[in-house]
Order: C-alpha cells, then structure tokens, then sequence
C-alpha cells in the first residue's frame, strides 16, 4: 500500500515550480492596495487622545494576486497560498484542467462544448472525494435539457421550450425542472395587443407540490397611458390573492413612480419623484422625494471638485413616520476626498456628530 502523502513533500516540489516559473514568465498580478481608516467623535481630536486615531489609520495591506505562465502551467500566489495550475487541450473540442495548493487541496475538470465532470479532494486519499458533472443538449420535439448530478446522488434536470407555440396570438413557453424533492414546471402565455401594450400569464408550482391552488398564477397587462407607463398585476399564490400598481414617467426632466399593492388585506403605496439638478445648479446634485405607507422621506445629493484632485459631496436625508410619535428623522453628510484619502463629518438627529478619516491607494 503505498505511504499517505505528506505536506511537507508537496511544498518544496511547487517552490521548485515557481523558481522555474519565475525564470520564464513574468508578474501578471495587479498593484496591492494599502488603506486604512478611523471614525470616532470629533471631541477626539481636540482633546488630543491621537493614540486611537494614529491606532485606526495603521496601514491594512491587500496583497494582489501573482501568477506565472508558460505553456499551459501556470504558479500563482492567491490569499497568502500558493496554487500550481495546468491546463491542455486535446482532440480540438475538449479541455483538461488541474489546480494544486500548499494544503494537498486539488481540483480538476474536463470540459467540451456541452458536457463538463469536475473533481475535487484533498491529498492522495478519495475518502472526500466530490464530483459533479452536467450535460446540455437539445431534442427535437422537446427543447433544450439541461442535466446535472453529482457524488452525493442529487440531481437537477430541466426542459425548457421557449417556442412551444401560439395559441390565439399569444406565444406559449414552459419550462420544467425535476430534482430529488419533485417536479416544478412553469407555463408562460405572452401576447403583444395594439398600442403597444402587452398582456402575460404565467402559473408555475412549488418543488414537489401538485395542488394547484398553492401554484403561483400571475397576470400581467402593461399599457401606455398618457405618456408614461402602467402596469398592473395579479397574483395568486397559496390561495392568497395580491395586486400590484405602477405608473411611471418623466415629468420636467426628472422621473415620477407610482406604485400601489394590496395583499392580505393591507394597503401599501409608493409615490416619488426623482431628479437631476445639473441643469439648474453649478453642481452635479439630485433630489429625490416621496411618500409611502409609512411616512414622507426625501434625499439631495450633490458633488462638486474644489480643486484639480480634490472632490466634496454632501448628502442630506430625511423621513417622517406618519402617526409616530418622534419627530423627523434627519441625517446629513461631508466629506472631502482626493485620490490618497478622504475626511467625513456626519450627524443626524438620532446621535452625536460622528468624524469619519481614512486613506486608500495603490501601490
């Protein structure tokens, strides 16, 4: 029987690897990133305690990915491991490929157009060994399958005939999908009407549940209306019925949504409206306002460059609950940045200002 692999082994055979990697390829890895950051009340600052400041701001390394190639291996750096590649090509159509680690963790694939197996395990024991593998093609008569399986005998085949027909002008699809749970399918009917409006059903069923009272049907008619767009739904899940409003347009350069629903007998409604104030402000800024079910919110943004390499923006938030018993909510932001690091001053009417610093580059 032979003798269990050890680590020990595996580890100066991929340093020899990428010693010879290193003599033949090059570094294809991007720049590493360096940033760090700091956030406490301003009070911190004038009161001199700069030990946690200078504490937050220590530099936090991301190291970048390394890789080596030549011919079809390939040694690479990944997370502070080391990874062993190799990849072929044989009989024009099918691929082979293969990943080792510094932990004996391995991977490998063969792959062709419409097939793929892939394997994965740990040292030279198949005590975990895992695969799963998938094969696609299409059946005249039937449509596209799509079947995949694996080790642990579970398993996933789908049929899918986006063109099953017409029937009254309408265009039929289904799809079907069986697993070791059950069977699901899905049968959709979509029919474009005069005016551009469009008219959709669909009823689909829970995995292994054949009632079809618990199927989900849903309807769906989308119709211009006085140059915007509305659309309403129904839906019927669980022997429970919903619906679903929208209208939507643009109204004075920006957008107006309007959105309403009715389920399990309560009321919930979206009206906002968004928009762009470039146009009328020397900033890039925005506003966005509404009113829902629960209260009345509204947000402004905007950004402008001070300098050559220096941006500030500024971010206000606010929202009233209808029937609450607490004021407004209010929250507002800035911050200066440039291309090294970034200083923020944030306060809001649930909590003291807040200074936010930091810095993030890379090298």
């Amino acid at each position: 029987m032979a003798r269990p692999m050890r680590r020990r082994s595996i580890v100066p055979g991929l340093a020899g690897l990428a010693a010879l990697g290193f003599g033949v390829s090059h570094w294809s890895g991007p720049a590493y990133a360096v940033k760090g950051s700091w956030e406490g009340a301003p009070t911190t600052l004038k009161d001199g305690q700069y030990d946690s400041v200078l504490k937050g701001l220590e530099p936090a390394v991301s190291l970048p990915p390394i890789t080596f190639k030549r011919e079809g291996l390939a040694l690479s750096v990944e997370d502070g491991r080391l990874n062993a590649d190799y990849q072929t090509k044989f009989d024009a159509d099918k691929t082979f490929q293969l990943r080792v680690n510094d932990e004996q963790d391995w991977r490998a694939g063969l792959s062709t157009a419409d097939a793929s197996l892939r394997v994965r395990g740990h040292g030279p024991s198949l005590d975990n060994l895992f695969w799963e593998a998938s094969q696609s093609g299409s059946a005249e008569g039937v449509g596209d399958v799509q079947l995949d399986f694996n080790s642990n005998k579970e398993y996933n085949l789908t049929v899918a005939q986006e063109r099953l027909g017409e029937l009254l002008g309408a265009k039929l699809a289904a799809r079907f999908r069986a697993t070791n749970d059950g069977v699901t399918g899905r049968f959709d009917a979509h029919r474009e009407l005069p005016g551009h409006a469009a008219l959709g059903y669909s009823v689909e069923n829970p995995v292994g549940v054949y009632d079809l009272a618990r199927s989900a049907h849903v309807g769906e008619l989308a119709v211009p209306v006085a140059g915007g767009k509305a659309g309403l739904k129904l839906v019927h899940e669980n022997s429970v019925q919903g619906y679903h409003g929208s209208y939507t347009r643009d109204v004075s350069g920006g957008n107006a949504d309007v959105r309403v629903s009715y389920k399990n007998d309560a009321l919930g409604y979206n009206v906002s409206y968004a928009r762009s104030l470039g146009d009328v402000l020397p900033v890039d800024a925005g506003v966005h306002v509404g009113v829902d079910d629960a209260g009345v919110y509204g947000k402004l943004s905007a950004h402008r460059s001070v300098s050559q390499d220096l941006g500030a923006d500024y971010e206000a938030r606010a929202r009233y609950e209808l029937g609450g018993d607490d004021g407004p909510e209010l929250a507002h932001s800035l911050k200066l940045s440039n291309k090294l690091g970034y200083a923020q001053l944030l306060h809001g009417s649930s909590g003291s200002p807040r200074l936010r610093v930091g810095y993030e580059f890379d090298a």
